[in-house]
């Protein structure tokens, strides 16, 4: 004799394995989101680090060029002050106002500050990679202790050479800093060359140049590294 399941057991049974499959697909699809969220959130992320990282670049660069440049007369107008190398009176010029210059890393921050406020360093899931980053960002404070460094020894020239020598002009091209501070080039070599302070003062100066050049290409190596690693992460 065979046996019949009730028909409200079979029912019951359908109605139970739909209501299982419509939470499975329900949890698979909220799931989904999140994976979709999530990756678009870490994307928006890693591209808007780059920007900025691409920012310092641009700033670090410009820098450069300026220290470099400071260097340069700083070691040349030593060697001018011993009388180990003759100057043209324009160059003198060039060089007592290069010797001053001194540049600001205006570093950006904003998305991993906003990342460590939020709590969502998780989001970059390298954790080399996150390593890297925050030493990187941590390494700027070294910026700002040997721009002030620099800086009062820049104020320090820029006495002398208003001490020892009168402007011919104000400012006479705002953009080309060569060009900043256009000194009387004949009282300059009157009472600074063979000046001892003078010269000690452009080897302290040339010291920090120095290590700022140093310290700027250190940087541009660290960012051009995690750029191309962030890129990566797409």
């Amino acid at each position: 004799m065979e046996v019949h399941k009730p028909k409200f057991v079979k029912g019951f049974i359908a109605e139970i394995l739909v209501i299982v499959i419509g939470i499975s697909l329900a949890v698979t699809a909220e799931h989904i989101v999140e994976i979709y969220q999530h990756h678009k959130e870490e994307s928006g992320v890693i591209k808007r680090m780059v920007i900025e990282l691409q920012r310092d670049s641009s700033d670090l660069v410009y820098n450069l060029k300026y220290h470099q440049k400071a260097l340069d007369a700083d070691s040349l107008l030593t060697k001018w002050s011993r009388k180990e190398i003759e100057l043209p009176q324009d160059s003198i010029v060039i060089y007592a106002s290069s010797s001053m210059v001194f540049t600001f890393f205006a570093s950006s921050t904003a998305e991993i500050d906003a990342l460590k406020g939020s709590g969502k360093l998780y989001l970059i899931q390298d954790h080399e990679l996150l390593s890297s980053i925050l030493k990187h960002y941590d390494r700027y404070d070294d910026f700002k202790l040997s721009t002030d460094l620099t800086m009062r020894i820049s104020h320090r020239l820029g006495d002398m050479y208003s001490d020892n020598a009168g402007l011919d002009t104000h400012l006479s091209e705002i953009q080309n800093l060569e060009k900043l501070y256009a000194y009387n080039a004949r009282e300059l070599e009157k009472n600074l060359r063979g000046n001892k302070r003078f010269e000690n003062l452009l080897q302290e100066k040339r010291v920090m140049d120095a290590f700022v050049i140093q310290q700027t290409k250190g940087a541009l190596k660290r960012i051009k590294k995690i750029i191309e690693k962030l890129n990566n992460q797409h």
